[in-house]
């Protein structure tokens, strides 16, 4: 091996073990992942330090082979250059994708045209080394100083390929797509109903406000801590002792364990507490920020809920926990590059926001979550940006975090679009019944009679917001071919699984619904459009109409006619006469029967036929 080659294995191995080297020495490898590969090829497929002569077939006036490309700073000629870009091509062509690469690699990254750019993020992307492929397609847009729609798609494509390669390898039979339209998950076999497709956790939770002071339970596992004195509230404090022991008997067993230094939190074990202050807690804490304090006491007043903004499923507190955990990453990954000094954390330090910097990498876990909504609506609730502002600005926060109002914006919309209801399955109502039944089978002193003045009937359950990596890719229907429901994923970790609905054919895409469905489709088109941006083009609401007066399939408007009733009005609108429904699904109007069949032949048939069904089964139940 020659002394250029041995520089280059020197170098590269030092990026692969995180040593330091100057940074001039190193401008052609910008990642540990594309040292590794170049090392990778160098030793494996070209065999480099066996053979100093083997790869070295390019012209005489090649100036690489003078020194290595981490090195060199002197430019190819242009003969030089053809040469190798088109050497590059041909074993690209030949199937060589590691020499492929290779080549383009060798070529110093100032003189790198375009089409090497795409070719070794080609390269990489089947290699599946999509952190190198991220990285190369970025620098082909860059170099493209246009507006290429190709190189877009492919850059994200390589992106979500990084992001969710782990997920695709545990569940084969899905496969996550990305056009001009966006993302998506298919199925690549066969899929039948009633079968369940994946799992997922989320990455970050909370507990819903309207349901935090009502249906305690684990901040971590989600699992429900009902005891009797919450469910009982005020008649606990008058019953009999006695009568308070004999239920604390037949209640399950359930010990809350809360946060040593703040009463806010609740953990059903040591295990879940210590997880929680490792991921968000320690910067929460209102023993370490006190501002904190105010978030809160916001959360547990359900009365606190402006506009509705914090009801259903989002919480402020997933807001605040996201923003903890992408500095808390931040600590860890400065922590690992610098094990001999460590993060001190009360004293704060600053972090540059660039591309490959420690902050742009701790947001990387969020970044594959859309972010869409109307900007001036933040505007309407101050308090929480306030909130927000006071607790991640603080001193006690071990790294500045600059959070104005363009990032509350950001990362409002990104929890507002993509969170997901779920809860452990160990629920409250689970609990409650266990009691009955333990009280049934083994109480022989008439305590169930005496209970009757006592009991409220089921408690309210534990309903928790939080963020689904692989559930978020799921687009939108009407027509929705997959269910979510809540499951126990592992013994530690509550989350989801999404089951099949309808068959799935290779090449289908899965489908969720995103709005009541039991709503109008004006309605549900105007709801999807006001969150999340877009018009819903699916079967369902292509054939299926808005109202009486307005023919589903060609659009025309009913006939006027005379005012049926002389005490209604009608403002300036003139009266219309109904056109006849279907008379199966009675959501769609027709002007005429061949309108009708036409609708039919389409798809109506289709959507007819399952809505009916849906129907059906909801009065049933």
């Amino acid at each position: 091996m020659s002394v250029d080659d041995e520089n280059d294995d020197r170098m590269l191995e030092a990026m692969v073990n995180n040593s330091l080297l100057p940074t001039n020495q190193l401008k052609e490898c910008t990642s540990k992942e594309e040292a590794d590969l170049i090392l990778r090829i160098r030793r494996t497929i070209l065999h480099l330090d066996e053979d100093p002569t083997n790869d070295r077939s390019s012209p005489k006036n090649d100036t690489i082979l003078s020194s290595s490309p981490t090195t060199s700073t002197i430019a190819l000629s242009t003969a030089t250059l053809d040469f190798k870009i088109e050497r590059a091509k041909q074993k690209y062509a030949a199937g060589s994708l590691e020499e492929a690469f290779y080549e383009c690699w060798k070529i110093p990254s100032e003189q790198r045209p375009l089409e090497i750019w795409k070719l070794g993020g080609e390269c990489c992307k089947k290699l599946r080394v999509f952190a190198v492929a991220q990285r190369w397609f970025s620098e082909a847009i860059h170099v493209c100083r246009s507006n290429n729609t190709d190189l877009n798609i492919k850059l994200e494509q390589a992106r979500i390929a990084r992001f969710f390669n782990n997920y695709l390898t545990q569940y084969p039979m899905i496969d996550i797509r990305i056009d001009q339209r966006g993302k998506g998950i298919y199925a690549k076999r066969v899929i039948s109903p009633g079968e369940d497709i994946f799992t997922d956790i989320p990455i970050v939770h909370a507990q819903t406000v309207d349901t935090l002071s009502i249906s305690p339970s684990c901040t971590t596992c989600t699992t429900s801590l009902l005891t009797p004195v919450v469910y009982f509230e005020a008649s606990w404090s008058r019953m009999p002792e006695k009568l308070q022991r004999q239920i604390e008997e037949y209640w399950p067993t359930i010990t809350p364990i809360s946060c040593p230094y703040c009463p806010f939190e609740l953990y059903c074990s040591e295990l879940c507490r210590d997880k929680a202050w490792n991921s968000y807690h320690r910067i929460l804490c209102p023993s370490i920020n006190p501002e904190t304090t105010e978030l809160y006491q916001f959360c547990a007043n359900k009365q606190i809920i402006v506009r509705e903004t914090w009801n259903s499923i989002f919480s402020p507190m997933v807001l605040a926990k996201l923003i903890a955990m992408i500095i808390l990453n931040i600590v860890n990954s400065v922590q690992d590059n610098d094990t001999s000094n460590g993060i001190d954390l009360n004293h704060s330090f600053t972090v540059e926001e660039t591309d490959e910097g420690p902050l742009e990498h701790a947001k990387e876990t969020f970044s594959e979550f859309i972010s869409s909504g109307d900007p001036t609506y933040i505007r309407t609730i101050p308090r929480m940006l306030k909130i927000m502002r006071n607790i991640f600005n603080h001193p006690s926060m071990p790294v500045h975090y600059e959070f104005n109002e363009q990032e509350f914006n950001y990362r409002f919309y990104q929890i507002a679009c993509n969170a997901q209801s779920f809860s452990s399955p160990t629920y409250a109502t689970t609990i409650y019944t266990r009691f009955l039944y333990n009280i049934r089978q083994r109480d022989k002193s008439g305590l169930y009679k005496t209970l009757q003045t006592y009991l409220k009937g089921e408690p309210v359950d534990q309903v928790f917001g939080g963020l689904f990596p692989l559930q978020s890719s799921i687009n939108h229907s009407c027509d929705n071919s997959c269910e979510i429901m809540d499951c126990q994923v592992t013994p530690e970790a509550a989350g989801i699984k999404v089951r099949c609905k309808h068959q799935l054919k290779p090449g289908d895409e899965l489908t969720i619904n995103y709005v009541d469905l039991a709503l109008g489709r004006r309605a549900r088109r105007a709801m999807l459009k006001r969150a999340y941006n877009f018009w819903c083009e699916c079967q369902r609401c292509t054939f299926e109409g808005d109202d009486a007066y307005s023919c589903t399939e060609c659009k025309t408007l009913s006939p006027v006619i005379d005012n049926p009733n002389p005490n209604l009005t009608n403002g300036n609108a003139p009266f219309r006469k109904p056109f006849p429904a279907c008379s199966r699904c009675r959501n769609a109007w027709y002007c005429s029967s061949a309108c009708q069949k036409q609708a039919w032949k389409q798809g109506h048939k289709l959507i007819c036929r399952d809505w009916t069904k849906e129907r059906s089964s909801s009065s049933a139940n």
